[in-house]
């Protein structure tokens, strides 16, 4: 059987080759009417553009290189969390015709047209070495300095702001904070909020990494002090399941003697005992804005969108009431 051809296409549909050739290649210069007569066309004949050879033609990969940060040493719990955000920038990527490729680091002979680094330390050579490659580069709550780099990432500091008015709403007036990893994007912002916030006393602020060990850590020291706090807002949901777990053992109840807000909402914040109030973040936009920012900064870099802040949402459940 022969192989259908460009010209098969504009046939078809009854327009020119190069019309045909935009629509192909996702230029945005055509109705959307002929668009679509153009693709069903192509679908019907059974033709795709040639990826290989648009990649040669153009010098590009057509490859996304995405770096996932390890989370103060903890990649499965880095993963964990940015798991949606891998799975949503995929998706996008392949819709805008282009693939990701998974790096341990910007290291070794991979060639690919632009990166995505995802919650890595701000002091991650990975982030200089791309820089350093001079590669369009966006980063989810990384922020990267360089001409052809945008940031993606959730309203942190807003999101701590509304869980201190969650509890001071309930009434409570010593509330803690578990921070994540300083040197993140993400645990620096959520502390500084909490610190202009809510002005507390040193022995209310406690340092872990986001790792549920570094949560119970830390909320054992809190719940043994002479006047422990009524509530604790925690750096991730991890940290905070952990505290739950460390209110327990404590002989006291939480949600009815602490309360205890976490960050993420992730999948198992609702199974926990009990339920967990957190903030949650959209993780399927920041990874396909992250997406389309990278092939805008590629394909559009004069309209790329270089500073992206997603509002995030208060999840109330049973683990804060009233103090």
């Amino acid at each position: 059987m022969t192989r259908a051809t460009i010209h098969d296409v504009a046939q078809r549909a009854g327009v020119s080759i190069a019309t045909v050739s935009r629509v192909l290649n996702e230029k945005g210069d055509v109705r959307e009417t002929t668009r679509e007569r153009v693709q069903e066309a192509a679908s019907e004949l059974g033709y795709s553009v040639d990826s290989v050879g648009r990649a040669l033609a153009s010098q590009r990969t057509r490859l996304v290189g995405v770096v996932v940060g390890d989370n103060a040493g903890h990649r499965d719990l880095s993963l964990m969390f940015f798991g949606k955000v891998l799975s949503a920038i995929s998706r996008r990527l392949g819709q805008l015709g282009y693939e990701p490729l998974l790096l341990q680091d910007a290291g070794g002979a991979h060639r690919f047209d632009a990166a995505v680094v995802i919650g890595v330390d701000v002091d991650d050579p990975v982030v200089l070495d791309l820089t350093e490659r001079g590669l369009p580069l966006v980063g989810v709550d990384v922020r990267c300095a360089g001409e052809s780099v945008a940031f993606v990432g959730s309203d942190h500091a807003g999101g701590v702001r509304i869980a201190l008015a969650h509890l001071h709403a309930l009434g409570h007036r010593r509330i803690a904070h578990i921070a994540g990893a300083l040197n993140t994007f993400a645990g620096a912002e959520r502390l500084e909020a909490f610190r202009m916030s809510q002005n507390p006393a040193e022995e209310y602020v406690r340092y872990g990494d986001f790792s549920s060990a570094s949560g119970y850590r830390e909320a054992c020291e809190l719940l043994a002090l002479d006047e422990p706090p009524t509530a604790i807002v925690a750096g991730s949901d991890l940290m905070a399941l952990a505290a739950l777990q460390a209110i327990w053992e404590s002989g006291r109840r939480p949600g009815r003697d602490v309360a205890v807000v976490g960050f993420d909402d992730l999948e198992a914040a609702a199974l926990a005992h009990p339920p967990l109030t957190t903030i949650r973040q959209d993780r399927h936009e920041l990874g396909t804005i992250a997406a389309e920012c990278a092939v805008d900064l590629l394909e559009r870099p004069a309209a790329a969108v270089r500073t992206t802040v997603l509002p995030v949402e208060l999840v109330v459940r049973a683990s804060s009431s009233v103090a």
